[in-house]
């Protein structure tokens, strides 16, 4: 069993150069959560968390997600996004748990990562208008490396949606942030993670997401494109003469294989994402996306293994949510885990 330590935490104030914020009195913490798990070589199952009560029937087909504390979340996933981190009236977006303290939410941050399973903050999310300005780097800088130091985050993940992927200079205000913040733990000899989920039809030349992944080359640890709530919009696919949208249930083997495929290479009008960064983001169940449920998980395993013999193996598996996998349907039927079981032995 490892042993708890005694680590330094400080208190950052945003808006003041990091050279001088370390100069604050330290903090004892008897956790973990000062340690940084670092992902970097490891196979991910990224299940997300909710950090909002469930309302009920709040599902696409009127099932009700659960309210589970963080620590509670399946061991199957050994990185666990937390969801939002958000603009609440102010210009540069914040977090605080919804329901507890900071030192309870830094003390479940800290069972997962003795276990170590990463825990990270998701910047956005469908509903956060999120819009900085030229000269909020440092600030956002600040702001996200007060969060890891009170919090105990592993990183950071880009969720933006909508109008607030180009809204304002977010395009280039959040890659010089993360850059930052990058480096400022690697001088530790930490690896603060840098991540991101964004809708596939976004990663396209001249799309949404371009200037990020572009900005952020050799600094992000993973990208996990959200192959869902897409309807018809998917790939052509010449060598077999096709159009394979997101919610053809029949093709849906070869939608993941051929979508996937597509941006290891850059090709058929996708980025490139390089094969062990990308992480194909699938909802939980037909309540966690309004499409995207894969019916028979053989699909994907046959997607997984097909890339592996190419000698593309691809870093893992996400999903909208931890929280949807441990839902109930309409019906009030759990749902017990399914995504967790399901693909939990990529991992292996």
């Amino acid at each position: 069993m490892k042993l708890k330590k005694i680590l330094p935490s400080f208190v950052i104030v945003s808006g003041i150069a990091l050279s001088g914020l370390f100069a604050s009195m330290p903090v004892e913490a008897t956790d973990f959560a000062n340690d940084m798990i670092d992902v970097s070589s490891k196979k991910v199952l990224v299940g997300y968390w909710h950090n909002w009560a469930s309302s009920g029937r709040d599902g696409y087909k009127q099932g009700a997600s659960a309210n589970i504390p963080l620590k509670d979340v399946n061991s199957a996933y050994n990185v666990v996004s937390v969801a939002f981190m958000k603009s609440n009236g102010q210009r540069i977006p914040t977090f605080s748990p919804y329901n507890q303290t900071d030192a309870e939410f830094r003390s479940e941050v800290s069972q997962l990562n003795s276990q170590g399973r990463a825990v990270v903050l998701s910047l956005g999310g469908a509903d956060a208008h999120i819009q900085l300005q030229a000269g909020d780097e440092q600030a956002l800088a600040n702001e996200i490396i007060r969060q890891v130091e009170t919090y105990g985050f592993d990183g950071l993940d880009i969720d933006l949606e909508q109008s607030a992927i180009t809204a304002g200079a977010n395009q280039t205000v959040i890659p010089a942030a993360l850059k930052t913040v990058k480096n400022h733990y690697k001088a530790q000899g930490k690896n603060f993670i840098i991540a991101m989920a964004p809708e596939f039809p976004y990663l396209k030349p001249g799309g949404a997401y371009e200037k990020y992944i572009a900005s952020l080359a050799g600094y992000y640890d993973y990208i996990a494109p959200q192959f869902y709530n897409q309807g018809g919009d998917g790939v052509w696919v010449d060598e077999i003469s096709k159009w394979i949208s997101q919610n053809n249930d029949s093709l849906k083997y070869e939608f993941l294989y051929y979508m996937a495929d597509s941006l290891i290479h850059g090709t058929r009008s996708y980025l490139q994402i390089p094969n062990d960064k990308l992480v194909i983001g699938l909802p939980a169940n037909n309540d966690a996306g309004g499409s995207g449920y894969v019916k028979d998980p053989q699909s994907v395993y046959d997607a997984l293994n097909q890339l592996k013999k190419d000698g593309n193996p691809i870093k893992g598996l996400m999903t909208w949510s931890a929280n949807w996998d441990v839902g109930k349907d309409v019906t009030g039927k759990p749902y017990n885990n399914e995504f967790a079981k399901r693909y939990q032995q990529i991992l292996n």
